[in-house]
């Protein structure tokens, strides 16, 4: 992965919209932790998260945007979702600012169909700003609980998928 690699994948997300969410093409989890360790915002490798406790999380390393409301679940069991919505700023004068909202991916049921929008939608807004090359002000800017919903996203569409 490379700089321009997570505006690609926005831009295959978007491409393959309907096929994803008919199951006609399978989204590839390994790619999406590709582009989430890219960014290097996480501490540690992105897959090593999906089965870490809610409340290690919490302690060790979330900005407390997302809502983990049960201390012995998985994060890959969380239904809350951060959207990445909106970057503004000047990234050459090392000033953005991510702008993010919830994302009720699970009102009144799982909706694949938001999951993947608040993915696609997420890594356009990321990739835009990565492909500057200012990586370092973007992982800086970058909410941590934002670009984990972007893996419990990817993980729980390819579940759904399956």
């Amino acid at each position: 992965m490379d700089q321009f690699g997570i505006s690609q994948l926005a831009d295959w997300l978007e491409e393959k919209n309907q096929a994803i969410l008919d199951k006609q093409t399978k989204l590839d989890l390994a790619t999406v932790l590709e582009a989430i360790d890219y960014l290097a915002v996480l501490d540690q490798p992105a897959k090593q998260y999906l089965n870490q406790t809610q409340a290690t999380y919490y302690k060790s390393e979330s900005d407390h945007k997302l809502n983990l409301p049960d201390d012995k679940a998985p994060l890959m069991a969380t239904q809350d979702r951060i959207m990445v919505n909106h970057v503004d700023g000047q990234v050459n004068e090392d000033e953005i600012k991510f702008t993010y909202n919830h994302e009720p991916v699970f009102e009144p049921k799982y909706s694949a169909k938001k999951d993947l929008n608040l993915l696609k939608y997420g890594l356009e807004v990321i990739g835009a700003a990565a492909s500057t090359g200012h990586t370092d002000i973007v992982k800086q800017a970058l909410s941590k609980d934002a670009v984990l919903s972007l893996l419990l996203a990817a993980n729980q569409l390819v579940a759904w998928q399956a």
